[in-house]
Protein backbone atom coordinates (compact mmCIF):
# COMPACT_ATOMS: atom_id res chain seq x y z
CA UNK A 1 0.00 0.00 0.00
CA UNK A 2 1.96 3.40 -1.29
CA UNK A 3 5.05 3.87 0.44
CA UNK A 4 4.47 1.32 2.83
CA UNK A 5 4.87 -1.51 0.38
CA UNK A 6 6.75 -4.08 2.62
CA UNK A 7 4.51 -6.51 4.22
CA UNK A 8 5.64 -6.36 7.56
CA UNK A 9 4.71 -2.50 7.69
CA UNK A 10 1.46 -3.44 6.40
CA UNK A 11 0.12 -6.00 8.85
CA UNK A 12 1.42 -3.77 11.70
CA UNK A 13 -0.71 -1.33 10.35
CA UNK A 14 -3.67 -3.83 10.27
CA UNK A 15 -3.40 -5.90 13.38
CA UNK A 16 -3.87 -2.81 15.68
CA UNK A 17 -5.71 -3.96 19.17
CA UNK A 18 -8.99 -2.97 19.96
CA UNK A 19 -9.02 1.06 19.84
CA UNK A 20 -9.53 2.95 22.75
CA UNK A 21 -13.22 4.49 23.48
CA UNK A 22 -16.40 3.92 21.28
CA UNK A 23 -18.50 6.86 21.10
CA UNK A 24 -21.97 7.43 19.75
CA UNK A 25 -22.74 6.65 16.64
CA UNK A 26 -25.88 8.93 15.66
CA UNK A 27 -24.13 11.42 13.72
CA UNK A 28 -23.80 11.12 9.59
CA UNK A 29 -20.89 11.88 7.40
CA UNK A 30 -21.57 15.14 6.97
CA UNK A 31 -22.39 16.48 10.75
CA UNK A 32 -18.78 18.63 10.69
CA UNK A 33 -20.31 20.70 7.65
CA UNK A 34 -23.59 20.56 9.63
CA UNK A 35 -25.59 19.73 6.44
CA UNK A 36 -28.66 18.19 7.11
CA UNK A 37 -29.05 15.27 4.36
CA UNK A 38 -32.04 13.90 6.16
CA UNK A 39 -34.34 15.85 3.85
CA UNK A 40 -36.96 14.99 1.16
CA UNK A 41 -36.04 13.07 -1.48
CA UNK A 42 -35.20 14.55 -4.35
CA UNK A 43 -32.57 16.72 -2.31
CA UNK A 44 -28.67 16.48 -3.14
CA UNK A 45 -27.06 14.13 -0.76
CA UNK A 46 -23.65 14.41 0.20
CA UNK A 47 -21.32 11.78 1.79
CA UNK A 48 -17.49 11.53 2.10
CA UNK A 49 -15.00 8.50 1.60
CA UNK A 50 -12.47 8.16 3.86
CA UNK A 51 -9.08 6.33 2.43
CA UNK A 52 -5.07 5.86 2.74
CA UNK A 53 -4.28 7.27 -0.57
CA UNK A 54 -2.26 9.74 -0.19
CA UNK A 55 -0.30 10.34 -3.32
CA UNK A 56 -1.46 13.23 -5.29
CA UNK A 57 -1.85 10.57 -8.47
CA UNK A 58 -4.00 8.21 -6.49
CA UNK A 59 -6.39 10.79 -5.37
CA UNK A 60 -6.98 12.17 -9.15
CA UNK A 61 -7.70 8.64 -10.23
CA UNK A 62 -10.25 8.38 -7.48
CA UNK A 63 -11.50 12.11 -8.34
CA UNK A 64 -12.35 10.72 -11.76
CA UNK A 65 -14.24 7.41 -10.49
CA UNK A 66 -15.75 10.03 -8.17
CA UNK A 67 -16.69 12.14 -10.99
CA UNK A 68 -18.20 9.40 -13.10
CA UNK A 69 -20.19 7.86 -10.13
CA UNK A 70 -21.60 11.62 -9.92
CA UNK A 71 -22.87 11.68 -13.29
CA UNK A 72 -24.21 8.73 -12.62
CA UNK A 73 -26.24 9.07 -10.14
CA UNK A 74 -27.64 12.78 -10.47
CA UNK A 75 -27.88 14.04 -6.25
CA UNK A 76 -25.37 12.44 -4.64
CA UNK A 77 -22.02 14.31 -4.41
CA UNK A 78 -19.34 12.34 -2.70
CA UNK A 79 -16.18 13.86 -0.85
CA UNK A 80 -12.52 12.63 -0.94
CA UNK A 81 -10.99 12.33 2.64
CA UNK A 82 -7.08 11.34 1.59
CA UNK A 83 -5.59 10.09 5.35
CA UNK A 84 -2.16 8.90 6.10
CA UNK A 85 -2.18 5.92 7.19
CA UNK A 86 0.27 6.49 10.28
CA UNK A 87 -2.23 8.71 11.63
CA UNK A 88 -5.68 6.45 10.30
CA UNK A 89 -6.65 4.44 12.97
CA UNK A 90 -6.57 7.79 15.74
CA UNK A 91 -8.98 9.68 12.95
CA UNK A 92 -11.64 6.89 13.05
CA UNK A 93 -11.42 6.74 16.63
CA UNK A 94 -11.95 10.40 17.28
CA UNK A 95 -14.54 10.65 14.45
CA UNK A 96 -16.19 7.52 15.73
CA UNK A 97 -16.24 8.95 19.47
CA UNK A 98 -18.15 12.12 18.11
CA UNK A 99 -20.76 10.53 15.80
CA UNK A 100 -19.16 12.33 12.47
CA UNK A 101 -17.94 9.09 10.85
CA UNK A 102 -17.54 9.30 6.95
CA UNK A 103 -20.14 7.11 5.28
CA UNK A 104 -17.32 4.76 3.65
CA UNK A 105 -14.06 3.58 5.26
CA UNK A 106 -11.10 2.11 3.37
CA UNK A 107 -9.84 -0.33 5.70
CA UNK A 108 -7.62 -3.78 6.15
CA UNK A 109 -9.83 -6.86 7.18
CA UNK A 110 -8.32 -6.03 10.61
CA UNK A 111 -8.98 -2.16 10.90
CA UNK A 112 -12.57 -2.93 9.98
CA UNK A 113 -12.81 -5.87 12.70
CA UNK A 114 -11.55 -2.87 14.78
CA UNK A 115 -14.30 -0.38 13.91
CA UNK A 116 -16.94 -3.44 13.96
CA UNK A 117 -16.08 -3.95 17.39
CA UNK A 118 -16.73 -0.60 18.35
CA UNK A 119 -20.11 0.08 16.39
CA UNK A 120 -18.74 2.14 13.85
CA UNK A 121 -19.48 0.00 10.98
CA UNK A 122 -22.88 -0.95 9.33
CA UNK A 123 -22.48 -5.07 9.25
CA UNK A 124 -26.08 -4.74 7.32
CA UNK A 125 -25.27 -1.88 4.63
CA UNK A 126 -22.20 -4.40 3.65
CA UNK A 127 -23.93 -7.39 3.37
CA UNK A 128 -26.36 -5.92 1.22
CA UNK A 129 -23.52 -4.78 -0.96
CA UNK A 130 -22.03 -8.21 -1.40
CA UNK A 131 -25.42 -9.99 -1.85
CA UNK A 132 -25.73 -7.34 -4.58
CA UNK A 133 -23.11 -8.22 -6.03
CA UNK A 134 -23.00 -11.89 -5.34
CA UNK A 135 -20.91 -14.03 -3.02
CA UNK A 136 -19.87 -16.11 -5.77
CA UNK A 137 -18.26 -12.94 -7.79
CA UNK A 138 -15.71 -12.86 -4.91
CA UNK A 139 -12.56 -15.22 -4.19
CA UNK A 140 -13.78 -17.44 -1.31
CA UNK A 141 -10.87 -17.04 0.84
CA UNK A 142 -11.07 -12.84 0.65
CA UNK A 143 -14.68 -13.19 1.58
CA UNK A 144 -13.69 -15.94 5.08
CA UNK A 145 -11.56 -13.16 6.42
CA UNK A 146 -13.63 -10.58 6.40
CA UNK A 147 -16.90 -12.62 8.19
CA UNK A 148 -17.74 -11.20 11.98
CA UNK A 149 -16.78 -13.24 14.68
CA UNK A 150 -19.93 -15.01 14.58
CA UNK A 151 -19.78 -15.98 10.75
CA UNK A 152 -22.91 -14.00 9.33
CA UNK A 153 -21.94 -10.51 8.59
CA UNK A 154 -18.85 -8.73 6.92
CA UNK A 155 -16.82 -6.13 8.54
CA UNK A 156 -16.63 -4.55 4.85
CA UNK A 157 -16.71 -5.02 1.08
CA UNK A 158 -13.73 -6.28 -0.76
CA UNK A 159 -12.10 -3.90 -3.22
CA UNK A 160 -8.89 -5.46 -3.70
CA UNK A 161 -5.95 -6.83 -1.52
CA UNK A 162 -2.36 -8.55 -1.28
CA UNK A 163 -1.30 -12.21 -1.03
CA UNK A 164 1.63 -13.41 0.37
CA UNK A 165 3.27 -16.84 -0.46
CA UNK A 166 6.53 -19.07 -1.94
CA UNK A 167 8.17 -16.73 -4.19
CA UNK A 168 10.28 -18.95 -6.49
CA UNK A 169 12.92 -17.37 -9.03
CA UNK A 170 12.15 -20.81 -11.93
CA UNK A 171 15.38 -20.09 -13.47
CA UNK A 172 17.41 -20.42 -10.30
CA UNK A 173 15.94 -23.84 -9.42
CA UNK A 174 16.06 -24.89 -12.95
CA UNK A 175 19.77 -24.72 -12.79
CA UNK A 176 19.80 -27.51 -10.41
CA UNK A 177 17.22 -29.21 -11.68
CA UNK A 178 13.91 -28.61 -9.62
CA UNK A 179 10.37 -27.65 -10.34
CA UNK A 180 8.45 -25.22 -8.23
CA UNK A 181 7.82 -26.44 -4.58
CA UNK A 182 4.13 -28.49 -4.32
CA UNK A 183 5.08 -29.31 0.06
CA UNK A 184 7.42 -29.24 2.67
CA UNK A 185 9.27 -31.58 1.83
CA UNK A 186 9.79 -30.07 -1.45
CA UNK A 187 10.85 -27.24 0.11
CA UNK A 188 12.97 -28.26 2.45
CA UNK A 189 14.54 -30.11 -0.60
CA UNK A 190 15.42 -27.16 -2.27
CA UNK A 191 16.68 -24.99 0.83
CA UNK A 192 19.22 -27.76 1.42
CA UNK A 193 20.59 -27.72 -2.33
CA UNK A 194 21.23 -24.09 -2.45
CA UNK A 195 22.55 -22.96 0.77
CA UNK A 196 26.25 -21.99 0.36
CA UNK A 197 26.68 -19.18 3.11
CA UNK A 198 30.29 -18.63 2.35
CA UNK A 199 29.18 -17.94 -1.32
CA UNK A 200 26.68 -15.93 0.19
CA UNK A 201 23.40 -17.99 -1.32
CA UNK A 202 20.68 -19.19 0.65
CA UNK A 203 18.45 -21.91 0.03
CA UNK A 204 15.52 -19.75 1.19
CA UNK A 205 14.46 -15.75 2.61
CA UNK A 206 12.80 -16.39 5.80
CA UNK A 207 12.45 -13.37 8.76
CA UNK A 208 12.61 -15.00 11.88
CA UNK A 209 13.23 -11.37 14.05
CA UNK A 210 10.40 -10.96 16.78
CA UNK A 211 7.89 -8.89 14.60
CA UNK A 212 4.60 -9.21 13.00
CA UNK A 213 5.93 -10.48 9.66
CA UNK A 214 7.66 -13.29 11.11
CA UNK A 215 4.46 -14.26 12.89
CA UNK A 216 2.61 -14.11 9.52
CA UNK A 217 5.24 -15.93 7.62
CA UNK A 218 5.11 -19.18 10.22
CA UNK A 219 1.30 -18.83 10.17
CA UNK A 220 1.22 -20.78 6.89
CA UNK A 221 3.12 -23.20 7.59
CA UNK A 222 1.12 -24.18 11.06
CA UNK A 223 -2.08 -23.56 9.26
CA UNK A 224 -1.13 -25.64 6.49
CA UNK A 225 -0.34 -28.28 8.69
CA UNK A 226 -3.87 -27.90 10.12
CA UNK A 227 -2.64 -25.73 13.39
CA UNK A 228 -4.44 -22.35 14.51
CA UNK A 229 -4.18 -20.28 17.75
CA UNK A 230 -7.80 -21.14 18.22
CA UNK A 231 -10.04 -23.65 17.36
CA UNK A 232 -13.85 -23.32 16.43
CA UNK A 233 -14.79 -22.99 20.09
CA UNK A 234 -12.78 -20.30 20.59
CA UNK A 235 -10.27 -22.55 22.98
CA UNK A 236 -6.63 -21.75 22.46
CA UNK A 237 -4.74 -24.43 20.71
CA UNK A 238 -0.88 -23.57 20.03
CA UNK A 239 0.50 -26.47 22.18
CA UNK A 240 -0.46 -28.92 20.13
CA UNK A 241 1.53 -31.36 17.85
CA UNK A 242 0.59 -29.90 14.80
CA UNK A 243 1.81 -26.74 15.95
CA UNK A 244 5.41 -28.24 17.41
CA UNK A 245 5.64 -30.01 14.37
CA UNK A 246 5.48 -26.70 12.20
CA UNK A 247 7.45 -24.71 14.68
CA UNK A 248 10.19 -27.34 14.57
CA UNK A 249 9.80 -27.57 10.30
CA UNK A 250 10.45 -23.82 10.96
CA UNK A 251 13.37 -23.72 12.91
CA UNK A 252 14.94 -26.18 10.49
CA UNK A 253 14.26 -24.51 7.35
CA UNK A 254 15.17 -21.20 8.96
CA UNK A 255 18.88 -22.99 8.76
CA UNK A 256 18.61 -22.73 5.76
CA UNK A 257 18.48 -18.79 5.49
CA UNK A 258 20.27 -15.80 6.58
CA UNK A 259 21.53 -15.84 10.06
CA UNK A 260 20.76 -14.30 12.82
CA UNK A 261 17.09 -12.22 13.89
CA UNK A 262 16.37 -11.25 9.66
CA UNK A 263 13.68 -8.78 8.47
CA UNK A 264 11.76 -7.51 5.82
CA UNK A 265 14.41 -5.69 4.41
CA UNK A 266 16.70 -8.98 4.57
CA UNK A 267 14.13 -11.57 2.96
CA UNK A 268 13.48 -9.09 0.28
CA UNK A 269 17.05 -8.10 -1.04
CA UNK A 270 18.20 -11.82 -0.85
CA UNK A 271 15.27 -12.82 -3.37
CA UNK A 272 15.95 -9.86 -5.42
CA UNK A 273 19.58 -9.78 -5.27
CA UNK A 274 19.44 -13.67 -5.84
CA UNK A 275 20.80 -14.78 -2.90
CA UNK A 276 18.09 -17.34 -2.47
CA UNK A 277 15.81 -19.13 -4.92
CA UNK A 278 12.59 -19.07 -2.76
CA UNK A 279 11.61 -16.15 -0.20
CA UNK A 280 8.03 -15.99 1.77
CA UNK A 281 6.90 -11.92 0.71
CA UNK A 282 3.56 -10.48 -0.09
CA UNK A 283 2.62 -9.35 -4.00
CA UNK A 284 4.61 -6.21 -3.12
CA UNK A 285 7.98 -7.86 -4.18
CA UNK A 286 6.89 -7.94 -7.86
CA UNK A 287 8.00 -4.68 -8.20
CA UNK A 288 11.31 -5.01 -7.11
CA UNK A 289 11.69 -8.38 -8.76
CA UNK A 290 10.43 -6.39 -12.27
CA UNK A 291 13.18 -3.80 -11.97
CA UNK A 292 15.24 -6.58 -11.12
CA UNK A 293 14.97 -7.88 -14.63
CA UNK A 294 13.47 -11.58 -13.37
CA UNK A 295 10.11 -11.14 -13.45
CA UNK A 296 9.08 -13.61 -16.44
CA UNK A 297 10.97 -16.18 -14.21
CA UNK A 298 8.88 -15.73 -10.70
CA UNK A 299 6.16 -17.68 -10.14
CA UNK A 300 4.18 -18.53 -6.69
CA UNK A 301 3.71 -21.00 -4.78
CA UNK A 302 2.08 -21.84 -1.43
CA UNK A 303 3.30 -23.86 2.05
CA UNK A 304 1.54 -27.38 1.76
CA UNK A 305 1.17 -30.11 4.14
CA UNK A 306 -2.06 -31.18 4.86
CA UNK A 307 -3.66 -28.05 2.98
CA UNK A 308 -2.30 -25.20 1.14
CA UNK A 309 -2.18 -21.98 2.97
CA UNK A 310 -1.80 -18.56 1.44
CA UNK A 311 -1.63 -15.44 3.97
CA UNK A 312 -2.93 -11.85 3.03
CA UNK A 313 -4.44 -8.70 3.39
CA UNK A 314 -8.50 -8.13 1.83
CA UNK A 315 -8.61 -4.63 2.10
CA UNK A 316 -12.40 -3.39 2.47
CA UNK A 317 -15.05 -0.54 1.90
CA UNK A 318 -16.31 -0.05 4.73
CA UNK A 319 -20.20 1.48 5.28
CA UNK A 320 -20.49 3.49 8.12
CA UNK A 321 -23.43 3.11 11.10
CA UNK A 322 -25.65 5.71 12.18
CA UNK A 323 -26.28 6.96 8.50
CA UNK A 324 -29.51 8.58 7.39
CA UNK A 325 -31.66 6.36 4.99
CA UNK A 326 -30.30 8.75 2.41
CA UNK A 327 -26.67 8.63 3.01
CA UNK A 328 -26.81 5.41 3.85
CA UNK A 329 -28.63 4.13 -0.05
CA UNK A 330 -26.09 6.49 -1.39
CA UNK A 331 -22.97 5.07 0.46
CA UNK A 332 -24.22 1.67 -0.66
CA UNK A 333 -24.34 2.60 -4.63
CA UNK A 334 -20.84 4.12 -3.93
CA UNK A 335 -19.78 0.81 -2.78
CA UNK A 336 -21.39 -0.73 -5.42
CA UNK A 337 -20.31 1.34 -8.16
CA UNK A 338 -16.57 0.54 -7.20
CA UNK A 339 -17.27 -2.82 -7.51
CA UNK A 340 -18.17 -2.60 -11.36
CA UNK A 341 -15.36 -4.53 -13.46
CA UNK A 342 -14.13 -1.07 -15.34
CA UNK A 343 -14.13 0.67 -12.01
CA UNK A 344 -12.17 -2.18 -9.84
CA UNK A 345 -9.31 -2.11 -12.48
CA UNK A 346 -9.44 1.42 -11.60
CA UNK A 347 -8.97 1.27 -8.04
CA UNK A 348 -6.41 -2.11 -8.86
CA UNK A 349 -4.01 0.02 -11.35
CA UNK A 350 -3.09 2.43 -8.68
CA UNK A 351 -0.95 0.12 -7.88
CA UNK A 352 -0.19 -2.77 -10.39
CA UNK A 353 0.97 -5.68 -8.94
CA UNK A 354 1.30 -4.79 -4.97
CA UNK A 355 -3.04 -4.99 -4.83
CA UNK A 356 -4.48 -7.33 -6.68
CA UNK A 357 -8.36 -8.73 -7.95
CA UNK A 358 -10.21 -10.12 -5.28
CA UNK A 359 -13.44 -10.65 -8.00
CA UNK A 360 -12.78 -13.10 -10.27
CA UNK A 361 -14.33 -11.35 -13.46
CA UNK A 362 -11.13 -8.92 -12.91
CA UNK A 363 -8.63 -11.28 -12.60
CA UNK A 364 -9.93 -12.94 -15.83
CA UNK A 365 -11.03 -9.78 -17.53
CA UNK A 366 -8.69 -9.74 -21.05
CA UNK A 367 -9.36 -5.75 -20.98
CA UNK A 368 -7.20 -5.94 -17.41
CA UNK A 369 -4.75 -8.43 -18.60
CA UNK A 370 -3.49 -6.48 -21.33
CA UNK A 371 -3.31 -3.06 -20.12
CA UNK A 372 -0.02 -2.21 -20.48
CA UNK A 373 1.23 -2.56 -16.52
CA UNK A 374 -0.66 -5.82 -15.98
CA UNK A 375 0.87 -7.34 -18.81
CA UNK A 376 4.15 -8.19 -16.97
CA UNK A 377 2.21 -9.52 -14.38
CA UNK A 378 -0.33 -11.24 -16.50
CA UNK A 379 1.20 -14.65 -15.89
CA UNK A 380 0.66 -14.06 -12.03
CA UNK A 381 -2.61 -13.84 -12.09
CA UNK A 382 -3.86 -17.26 -11.65
CA UNK A 383 -1.30 -18.08 -9.28
CA UNK A 384 -2.80 -14.86 -6.95
CA UNK A 385 -6.61 -16.21 -7.70
CA UNK A 386 -5.54 -19.56 -6.23
CA UNK A 387 -3.77 -18.20 -3.10
CA UNK A 388 -7.09 -15.72 -2.73
CA UNK A 389 -8.75 -19.09 -2.81
CA UNK A 390 -6.72 -20.43 -0.12
CA UNK A 391 -6.18 -17.22 2.39
CA UNK A 392 -6.19 -18.21 5.80
CA UNK A 393 -5.22 -16.42 8.83
CA UNK A 394 -4.34 -17.37 12.48
CA UNK A 395 -7.94 -16.38 14.19
CA UNK A 396 -9.89 -17.49 11.52
CA UNK A 397 -11.78 -20.53 12.13
CA UNK A 398 -14.84 -22.14 10.02
CA UNK A 399 -16.24 -19.39 8.91
CA UNK A 400 -15.41 -17.56 12.58
CA UNK A 401 -12.58 -14.79 12.80
CA UNK A 402 -11.70 -14.17 16.69
CA UNK A 403 -11.54 -10.60 16.85
CA UNK A 404 -8.64 -11.16 19.71
CA UNK A 405 -6.24 -12.25 17.67
CA UNK A 406 -5.26 -9.00 16.70
CA UNK A 407 -4.46 -8.64 20.38
CA UNK A 408 -2.31 -11.65 20.24
CA UNK A 409 -0.17 -9.99 17.90
CA UNK A 410 0.66 -6.94 18.93
CA UNK A 411 1.56 -8.38 22.43
CA UNK A 412 3.96 -10.45 20.16
CA UNK A 413 3.64 -13.30 21.89
CA UNK A 414 3.81 -15.62 18.77
CA UNK A 415 6.55 -13.87 17.36
CA UNK A 416 8.53 -14.36 20.41
CA UNK A 417 8.22 -17.66 20.41
CA UNK A 418 9.13 -18.06 16.85
CA UNK A 419 12.81 -15.66 17.89
CA UNK A 420 13.48 -17.56 20.91
CA UNK A 421 12.74 -21.05 19.49
CA UNK A 422 14.86 -20.21 15.99
CA UNK A 423 16.85 -17.75 17.18
CA UNK A 424 17.98 -17.89 20.62
CA UNK A 425 17.47 -22.12 20.43
CA UNK A 426 15.03 -22.19 23.27
CA UNK A 427 13.44 -25.40 23.19
CA UNK A 428 10.34 -25.74 21.09
CA UNK A 429 7.82 -27.65 23.70
CA UNK A 430 8.95 -25.13 26.36
CA UNK A 431 8.38 -21.71 24.26
CA UNK A 432 4.60 -23.34 22.91
CA UNK A 433 3.31 -24.36 26.62
CA UNK A 434 4.64 -20.61 27.20
CA UNK A 435 2.82 -18.62 24.62
CA UNK A 436 -0.38 -21.08 25.13
CA UNK A 437 -0.45 -19.80 28.85
CA UNK A 438 0.36 -16.25 27.85
CA UNK A 439 -2.89 -16.22 25.51
CA UNK A 440 -4.85 -17.93 27.80
CA UNK A 441 -4.11 -15.36 30.85
CA UNK A 442 -4.23 -12.68 28.15
CA UNK A 443 -8.33 -13.55 27.41
CA UNK A 444 -8.97 -14.05 31.16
Amino acid sequence: MKKKILSMMLVAAMTVGTLAGCGSNSGNGNSEKGTDTTADAGEEVTIQFMHMQVEQERQDVIAKLIEEFEAENPGIKVEQMPTNEDDYDTKITSLGGTGVLPAVMEFSQDQAKTSVTNDFIDLEANKEVIDGKGEDAFFDGALNVIKTEDGNDYVGVPVSGWVQGIWCNTAMLKEKGFDVPQNWDDVLEIAKAFYDPDNKQYGIALPTSESAFSEQVFSQFAISNGANVFDADGNVTIDTPEMKEALDFYKELSSYSMPGSTEVADVKDAFVNQNAPLCLYSTYILSAVQEAGFLDDVELALPNKTQQAAYGCVIVLSIASGLSDAEKAAAEKFVSFMLEKENNESWLLMAPGGIQPVLGEVAEDAAYKENEAIVPLAHLLDEVGVAFDNLKLFGCVDGKNYMVMGDVTNKGILSKMINNVVVQGSDSQTELTNAQAEVEAMLK
